[in-house]
């Protein structure tokens, strides 16, 4: 007879999960407690779209464009100025990213 090897916090995880799932079938957060997270993520989305964060990150992205300017020659400089840019790109355009993957999921 084969020996059955599980990992039992595999199976612990998607017993509790399974046991969790009727709480989110309503889909009503205040039953769970969880009301004030919506208006924690507002906040929290308000301060990454702000002005000031806008701001910011323009003044980032100045500072890699200057910084890629000097450093041409310099391969290793040059490759983690462009990741920083795309960070700052991805970073700025988040919330439109997300507002238009959700919008085509209605």
């Amino acid at each position: 007879m084969k020996k059955f090897n599980c990992n039992w916090k595999i199976v612990l995880f998607l017993l509790l999960l399974a046991a969790a799932t009727p709480l989110f079938a309503g889909g009503d957060l205040g039953t769970l407690g969880l009301s004030g997270l919506e208006g924690f993520a507002t906040n929290l989305q308000g301060i990454f779209t702000g002005k000031i964060v806008t701001a910011i990150l323009v003044m980032c992205l100045c500072g890699c464009a200057i910084a890629y300017a000097y450093n041409k020659d310099n391969e290793a400089m040059k490759k983690k100025v462009i990741a920083i840019t795309i960070a700052i790109a991805i970073i700025s355009a988040a919330a439109a990213i997300v507002g238009a993957v959700f919008s085509a999921a209605k």
